[in-house]
Order: C-alpha cells, then structure tokens, then sequence
C-alpha cells in the first residue's frame, strides 16, 4: 500500500495559503476503500451525472453498503448498468440523474432493477500526463 504526503489544508479563496508543512501521510487506499474485497472502481462516461460526476472519472463503489434512498449507486437495469441516484417514494423508486437534461427513470414492478452498490467516491484527474 503506498501512501503520500499530505499537506496541510489549503483555501481555495484569494491568498489563503496555509503553512507549507506536512500533515501526515495518506493512504489513498485507506481514504477511499472501506471495505477491500467489496469495492469495486468503474470508469464514469456520459453526460447524466453532470456536474458532481464528469467523463472519465473513477468511481468508487462498495458492494457491501445497504442502498438507502438519496444515494448515488450503480444499478443495472435492463442488462444496462448505469450510475444514478435512487430515492425511494413509497413502494417505488426513482433514479435520477445529476443533470437537469436528463429524464427520471421509474422503477416499477414491469422493470427489473438490481443495485450493484454504493458510490462511496470520486477521483478525478485534472491533467493527463
């Protein structure tokens, strides 16, 4: 397991730049795994999740957890997996997605939905090296 410096917090405002000192070493794997042999990392692609999810991020997510309502999950439905949030209205749930754009999808008795787990994280990368 690699672990890297971590710096102390930084603002992200005009001129508040903390003390240039480390804090402690972090383990990316113990900041965004849980749970080792129930998590799982997909690469995001479309534009549903927009702006909280982009293109080509990796998501993170953990087998294990319970889908509870307002979660962002990956669930396959119709032989399709696809990565939205669920909010439960009574007996039926909703996925829907981050951007406005795109329509609520209705889960009722005639579709057949199975949750693979729960988005517990998001990294993204800002420049390809």
């Amino acid at each position: 397991m690699n672990k890297y410096p971590l710096i102390a917090k930084v603002e992200c405002g005009l001129f508040g730049i903390q003390d240039d000192h480390m804090e402690k070493y972090l383990s990316l794997d113990q900041y965004m795994v849980s749970n080792k042999s129930s998590t799982f990392f997909f690469r995001a692609s479309g534009e549903s999740m927009q702006p909280f999810i982009m293109p080509g991020d990796i998501v993170v997510v953990d087998r294990s957890k319970r889908v509870e309502s307002q979660d962002i999950c990956i669930v396959e439905l119709e032989g399709e997996l696809l990565c939205k949030r669920f909010i439960k209205l009574g007996e039926r749930g909703v996925l829907r997605s981050e951007n406005p754009k795109f329509k609520d999808v209705y889960l009722t008795n005639f579709r057949e939905a199975s949750f693979f787990g729960v988005v517990t994280g998001i990294s993204r990368r800002f420049i390809d090296l």
